[in-house]
């Protein structure tokens, strides 16, 4: 199952490698070049944030030290806002083992660290358990939109249901009679009217998500999802 999570030579993990030395971006592309992996290099912290505002990633392999801002506070900023707020980071770094930069980096948002000089074997497991772990988010996240569009869906089925059944009834009963719709019947037809407007009105309002429970498992609640009061 995780293997279909992983990068192939037609679906390229899409890495994100942020160092202001070009030798090491040179040298990691050379080293990279035969592997699954698209990479976009970048020098500094503008073009990093500038790349992470516009593209989603699967992975970000982000020096520590750089000269305009250091990869601590980039990553902070991905995290804030943009398509990369839960993609995987790994920080570079020359430092030892132990100094604040890995207590801070992970507080930051980042999940790994290597330091330099790293063992290509581990820094290829690393990439690929980025890309892994971004494509599981966006399976799990996918499935919980799924999920919910056909929660919305029942609940706007079953909220419609009823008034819509009523006016087929009493517009049949007005085809079918000789005399004009007497004044209770145009009573009922505007409440079914109402009822039906009201749950349109909900629909444009929704601002959150309520479910509760239904025969076969849950729909949306469209009087609590669409409440001023809540969210």
């Amino acid at each position: 199952m995780l293997q279909a999570f992983l990068p192939t030579a037609e679906h390229p993990g899409r890495i994100l490698v942020v160092d202001d030395q070009r030798d090491n971006l040179r040298v990691l592309s050379l080293e990279l070049k035969r592997h699954p992996f698209r990479l976009t290099c970048v020098e500094t912290a503008r073009e990093a944030l500038d790349h992470c505002q516009r593209t989603a990633f699967e992975g970000v392999l982000m020096d520590v030290s750089l000269p305009e801002m250091d990869g601590i506070e980039i990553c902070r900023r991905i995290r804030q806002k943009g398509p990369n707020v839960h993609t995987p980071v790994i920080f570079l770094s020359a430092m030892r083992v132990g100094e604040d930069w890995v207590t801070q980096g992970l507080e930051a948002g980042g999940m790994d660290y290597l330091t330099k000089p790293y063992s290509f074997p581990e820094l290829l497991a690393k990439l690929r358990m980025m890309v892994r772990l971004s494509r599981q988010n966006e399976a799990l996240v996918a499935g919980e939109r799924q999920r919910a569009l056909i929660a919305v869906a029942g609940g706007t089925a079953h909220e419609l249901a009823q008034p819509l059944a009523s006016a087929q009834l009493l517009a049949d009963q007005l085809a079918k009679q000789d005399t004009p719709a007497t004044p209770e019947q145009l009573e009922h037809l505007r409440a079914f009217i109402h009822q039906t407007t009201q749950v349109v009105h909900q629909i444009q309002n929704l601002h959150t998500f309520v479910t509760k429970p239904y025969a076969v498992g849950q729909i949306l609640d469209l009087a609590e999802s669409s409440r001023t009061d809540l969210g």
